[in-house]
């Protein structure tokens, strides 16, 4: 019975993503079409007049599109929103490129117009990832988009990664519950989730909740005992999975390779600011970008630097010293935000106020800090204060995404992280701006910008933009 009410789940589950899926290739369709014939043919006067109609006979379109996402196993796996996304943009562009193919090839241009098609990639590449985002939230709430799964180890990784699950509802985890040794946890709440009872009961647990999915969650496990239970874990459920203790290892640009004779893997830690073509990538980013926004940010940094200059005397942009890459020292622009004599302020209340002097060793800012004027919280508060930044870009000194541009006076604080972080150069926004910003502490934030620096790519640098953009419209953790 059991196993019926798994295909039955399995194949809801299938059904609903493609219905999903299929939803968004048709809106796809719909607006490329619009574009095509309200827009394009304002300047082309003489392209072929086509109804909506006409495309939506093409079954065949939306079934290469759903065969590409197939491939890229986008039916089958729970992958976290921005990996998803990542293979999602796979799909579709080889979709694209396969429909452009057959219509070029099969000679079909008088009847499929390849602007539509065009048009269609572009959108279906912004589309898809926004439809897939509500539905399986959708989904989530129905049970459809829900996978049970057990936690096997209740300490410090396995309260982490429950956290991290409960988080990213996009994954479609739905942890149940705890398995520990430890005598004094059994019974009792951790994160929400209760520990049910000793790891050797799993059997009983998996069996008799229907579970398909175990997270291995002990990383301080001596290893053969950690490849026992490894094993008898996999006898039990479809998919196990294992935290190992490897927290802090740049893992992100990893392959894993195979010794078979000798029952080994190995890990090729590929570090991707190493290679020329990656760097010329993200400087080649860093200057389009920058060119292509500079008209819009000009007026609003005039605008901004006007209401700087009425509230308080001072100029409304200031360049400080801060740590470049390599460890070169470099001028970092910024609106200011704060009173002319801060300094002094400074100087001032740390040496008379031993609550202020803590929590700014702590974490190199205050939360309520005298010295800000009226203008400089509100652009503090939307990182606006981060806007003449750009021209730190076009020169060359920053890139739009990367580490914190720290002080030189910060460089003891920072220690051995330093050699991992100047190896790239500072940013305007930065995995540490996504990850709670001011609300987070000084050591976490410089091992988030080491782990940046570690495991940089491309799509990173564009999740991390996507997600400053959510940040600074709800004005998370900023102060």
């Amino acid at each position: 019975m059991i196993e019926v009410v798994k295909l039955i789940k399995g194949l809801l589950r299938f059904s609903g993503l493609v219905i999903i899926d299929l939803s968004a290739f048709y809106v796809s369709l719909f607006l490329a079409w619009i574009m095509r014939a309200k827009i394009f043919s304002s300047f082309l006067p003489d392209l072929p007049v086509f109804t909506y109609t006409h495309y939506v006979s093409f079954w065949w379109m939306p079934a290469i599109f759903i065969f590409f996402i197939f491939y890229e196993g986008l039916y089958d796996n729970n992958l976290p929103f921005w990996d998803d996304v990542r293979d999602l943009v796979k799909a579709i562009t080889l979709a694209s490129i396969t429909l452009m193919a057959i219509v070029t090839l099969g000679k079909m241009g008088g009847s499929v117009s390849r602007l539509v098609l065009s048009s269609m990639w572009i959108l279906s590449i912004l589309l898809f990832p926004v439809f897939r985002l509500w539905g399986k939230k959708l989904l989530y709430q129905i049970g459809i988009w829900r996978e049970k799964v057990l936690i096997i180890g209740a300490g410090n990784a396995g309260r982490l990664v429950t956290e991290g699950l409960q988080r990213e509802k996009y994954m479609g985890y739905d942890v149940v519950g705890f398995l520990d040794d430890d005598e004094q946890k059994i019974g009792k709440t951790i994160s929400g989730k209760k520990v049910f009872g000793r790891i050797s009961e799993f059997p009983k647990y998996i069996k008799e909740t229907g579970i398909k999915t175990a997270i291995i969650s002990i990383p301080s496990l001596p290893p053969q005992e950690l490849s026992l239970l490894t094993a008898n874990v996999q006898k039990s459920t479809a998919n196990t999975m294992l935290i190992p203790d490897l927290k802090g290892i740049a893992l992100l640009n990893t392959e894993l390779l195979h010794l078979f004779r000798e029952e080994l893997f190995l890990m090729n830690i590929k570090n991707n600011m190493k290679s020329l073509a990656n760097r010329f990538m993200k400087k080649f980013f860093d200057f389009t970008v920058s060119v292509i926004s500079l008209p819009a940010l000009l007026p609003v940094i005039g605008i901004i630097c006007a209401i700087i200059r009425l509230e308080s005397h001072g100029p409304a942009i200031y360049a400080h010293e801060r740590i470049g890459k390599s460890g070169k020292l470099f001028k970092c622009y910024k609106f200011r935000t704060m009173h002319k004599d801060a300094e002094e302020k400074l100087k001032e209340m740390l040496g008379t106020n031993e609550a202020v002097r803590n929590e700014w060793l702590n974490n190199w800012k205050l939360k309520d800090d005298p010295r800000i004027t009226r203008v400089g919280r509100f652009l503090r508060k939307t990182s606006l204060d981060e806007l003449p930044q750009v021209f730190n870009v076009l020169k060359g000194e920053m890139s739009f995404v990367g580490p914190r541009p720290y002080l030189p006076r910060e460089k003891d604080s920072i220690g051995e992280n330093l050699q991992i972080i100047s190896n790239a150069k500072p940013g305007i926004t930065g995995l540490w701006q996504v990850s709670g910003r001011s609300d987070t502490g000084y050591r976490h934030r410089v091992k988030l910008d080491a782990w940046y620096v570690m495991n940089w790519s491309l799509w990173l640098d564009i999740a991390i933009l996507f997600k400053t953009v959510r940040v600074v419209l709800k004005a998370e953790g900023a102060y």
